[in-house]
């Protein structure tokens, strides 16, 4: 029979602790870097995000569009979008030659990416999109994507040249 002397249980206790805290949180000791597991009947989501409120200012968004409301439509867009486009370069481009009017938006894709942002992808007609939607404090802003953006960023008498150009101009 094998007897402990009290250097060795120390020994033991010292590596139990060491090994304790070298965990993640929510880790074992066997497994440091393991996320802690969902409680039985529980499911665990790695991101959290209000996906239904992100939408809301989405659909609010695609609807202001659809329905010819470019300033509306412009005031849901996040400060840094804003300050790309100016709200009467937005308005007047528009207004001038609005691109698939009355056509609504499906949503073909969400992805929330983390607890600040979800990408969409969307159809209008035959055109598909990519955008986004940003928790800026507690109110989600609209990112309409870098390529809308660029589109209007020579001004509103190139967009609307451009488009007309292209022959995608109704008037």
């Amino acid at each position: 029979m094998r007897r402990c002397t009290p250097s060795v249980l120390a020994g033991i206790a010292v590596l139990v602790l060491v090994t304790g805290c070298n965990t993640a949180p929510g880790g074992t000791p066997g497994n440091p870097s393991a996320p802690p597991a969902p409680a039985p009947g529980t499911t665990q989501s790695p991101i959290q995000v209000n996906v239904a409120d992100a939408l809301g200012v989405a659909q609010q968004e695609f609807a202001l569009i659809a329905g010819g409301d470019w300033s509306g439509a412009w005031q849901l867009w996040t400060a840094e979008a804003q300050q790309s486009v100016p709200e009467e370069v937005f308005v007047e481009a528009n207004e001038a030659c609005p691109l698939q009017a009355g056509v609504e938006f499906e949503l073909q894709e969400v992805t929330p990416v983390n607890e600040t942002a979800v990408d969409l992808t969307w159809r209008r007609d035959d055109t598909v999109g990519n955008s986004s939607l940003r928790l800026d404090g507690d109110t989600w802003r609209f990112d309409p994507g870098g390529g809308v953006l660029v589109e209007y960023a020579s001004g509103a008498d190139e967009t609307i040249a451009s488009r007309k150009a292209a022959g995608s101009c109704p008037s």
